[in-house]
């Protein structure tokens, strides 16, 4: 029982950041899709409330984009809104397909 609410303590000091999967890692954030040649892909939104700070929400919302927008078959976003207040962000983008110089 103890180690329990140890265990839910520190959850609700940390937050709950949502991790970059991956496969979320190898997606590209661009500001100009025209430059890469992007397709549209879908629609993607993520959204953080951690407790914490605006910045820690923004990095679980962008997080979140990231690996929704290389499950659905992208290789970058475009972020095309971010809404922050004091309990949340929320970040719209763009998933899109790039053709990428490596």
């Amino acid at each position: 029982m103890r180690v329990l609410v140890l265990l839910m303590g520190v959850m609700l000091l940390n937050g709950c950041i949502v991790a970059p999967t991956p496969e979320g890692r190898m997606v590209r954030m661009v500001d100009n899709q025209s430059e890469y040649n992007c397709k549209f892909v879908t629609t993607v939104t993520g959204s953080g409330s951690t407790g914490w700070t605006t910045a820690h929400d923004a990095e679980g919302a962008m997080n979140e984009i990231m690996n929704k927008a290389a499950k659905a078959g992208a290789n970058a976003v475009r972020v095309v809104n971010i809404d922050s207040n004091i309990d949340t962000t929320v970040v719209v983008g763009e998933a899109l397909n790039c053709q990428f110089d490596y």
